[in-house]
């Protein structure tokens, strides 16, 4: 999936007064870009150390115009679907090389114990 985005330099500017007013002012802005899910997360992982900020286009604009917190509550769990789809699949990939590991330790070891058997013949058992 790709993402849509732009970035932002902002600061913040309090008004020092009596009423406390407070304000983001634009420094910058990129053009929009396309990027890819590993680009984009990485941006996002990266962009509180260097001090900007992401936005995203919408792709599908009837999906996000949420007008009710029932919608909002419905995006939110697609997402944690989404996530947890991505974490079994993460998972899975895991523990198949946690196996194939395992599988080559044992072979490894099997081939060392024959090896001693011949070197030590009867003593070795």
């Amino acid at each position: 999936m790709s993402h849509k985005i732009a970035i932002i330099i902002s600061r913040e500017f309090y008004s020092g007064d009596y009423n406390e007013d407070y304000h983001k002012i634009i420094e910058s802005i990129t053009d929009w870009q396309e990027v890819t899910d590993d680009e984009f997360k990485s941006l996002q992982y990266a962009s509180g150390r260097l001090g900007f900020q992401l936005i995203e286009q919408p792709v599908d604009m009837k999906k996000f115009v949420a007008k009710t917190i029932k919608d909002y509550l419905a995006i939110a769990k697609a997402e944690e679907e989404r996530a947890a789809e991505e974490k079994r699949k993460r998972d899975e990939v895991a523990l198949a090389r946690k196996f194939k590991k395992e599988l080559k330790d044992r072979e490894s070891k099997l081939k060392m114990l024959k090896q001693l058997q011949e070197e030590l013949g009867a003593d070795a058992t």
